[in-house]
């Protein structure tokens, strides 16, 4: 079947290819391996499938292993959609990294529905189709919903607590683009409902939001990427001049001034810890805290902090006093907020689990003695 072009169809094309291009440019980002833009690259490419899709449909291109595939499995991508929506307003409010377990549980609605649908292969999949379309279109539009709401809520709650003026840039382009969002989220939600309770399928009535959703990611592609660009080079920018401007005496000032506030006033039991908040008990400018961290102990404030909560672990879990405690006891007595933080900083700085390291050490202790 040959493949035939139209306006529409050329619109298509251009947003598909555009959206794959941001992708693949936030999936290799250089020295620059912040979550949000791996978050904001998943997004982009469920857009772009489904618009591919659409293309498909309205040019008459026939791809067997496609039609294979989107036949099988018609709504997975889509149903990642809200979680990395979700995931990329979380990375760019919170300054702690996100664990695998985190986000595996937050793309649940994907992994159930590629699950049903490979559980319905062995039943025969157009035996189920008249109830399972129907039923996913909902679902797949109400899951969203909950995590575009889940997201608003989140930015709501952490943009003003941004100290900085970079990250007041980027709390200006979340709220447009979470506004824009919505707008887009409302003709998508009318337009699926049209489709389930109105039988309301020919190409023409999917064209509004087809084109609309085009629009939107070269927007969300190129200001998304532009102004995340922008916060992270101002960023490096003036920790780095902030840097060069300190003397080796003043530097050494500094850092004694960090290691006491962790070795004598153990700071780093708070698990509300964070950079401006030990900016300000030290009463030091947060770029200055940061240049410091970065430039003279080649180390960010996560790793900084972090370091000297799980020297204190390691004590505990040596001394025989703290046998009572479990592992992620221990881990909340020396500043650890969550047990998913706890494990995975754990085995990053020594190479080894919690309960490996307490096995091992008991174990070394019990053959001493014999």
């Amino acid at each position: 079947m040959g493949i035939h072009f139209n306006l529409f169809n050329i619109v298509l094309l251009f947003g598909i290819v555009q959206g794959v291009i941001i992708s693949f440019t936030l999936l290799f980002p250089g020295k620059d391996h912040r979550q949000a833009k791996y978050f904001l690259a998943a997004f982009l490419l469920a857009l772009a499938y489904n618009s591919f899709g659409t293309f498909c449909w309205s040019s008459g291109l026939s791809l067997p292993w496609f039609y294979l595939f989107d036949r099988s499995f018609p709504y997975t991508f889509i149903f990642t959609t809200g979680p990395s929506l979700y995931l990329y307003v979380k990375t760019i409010t919170g300054a702690e990294k996100i664990p695998a377990k985190v986000i595996l549980k937050n793309y649940l609605p994907a992994i159930a529905d590629l699950g049903l649908r490979l559980a319905l292969m062995s039943y025969g999949l157009k035996k189920t189709n008249h109830l399972y379309h129907p039923a996913a279109l909902i679902l797949m539009v109400v899951i969203f919903w909950a995590y575009l709401l889940s997201a608003i809520r989140l930015f709501r709650h952490s943009s003003l607590q941004m100290p900085t003026a970079e990250q007041f840039q980027l709390a200006s382009w979340t709220k447009i683009f979470l506004a824009v969002l919505m707008g887009v989220a409302s003709l998508w939600a009318v337009t699926i409902f049209g489709t389930v309770l109105f039988q309301l399928r020919t190409l023409a009535y999917f064209e509004p939001i087809e084109v609309l959703l085009v629009i939107f990611v070269y927007w969300i592609g190129l200001r998304s990427y532009h102004c995340a660009r922008v916060v992270y080079i101002q960023a490096q920018h003036a920790v780095k001049a902030t840097a060069d401007k300190l003397t080796m005496e003043d530097a050494e000032v500094y850092i004694n001034l960090l290691k006491n506030a962790m070795e004598t006033d153990r700071l780093y039991l708070d698990p509300a810890l964070s950079v401006s908040k030990l900016a300000d008990i030290l009463k030091l400018n947060v770029k200055l805290l940061s240049a410091v961290l970065n430039g003279h102990l080649n180390k960010g404030f996560n790793t900084f902090v972090n370091e000297y909560r799980v020297n204190d672990v390691k004590q505990q879990l040596l001394q025989p006093a703290y046998d009572h405690l479990t592992n992620l006891g221990i881990a909340l007595n020396c500043g650890f907020k969550s047990e998913a933080t706890f494990h995975r900083v754990f085995k990053e700085i020594t190479g080894m689990s919690p309960s490996a390291f307490r096995k091992n050490n008991h174990q070394h202790a019990a053959d001493s003695l014999t």
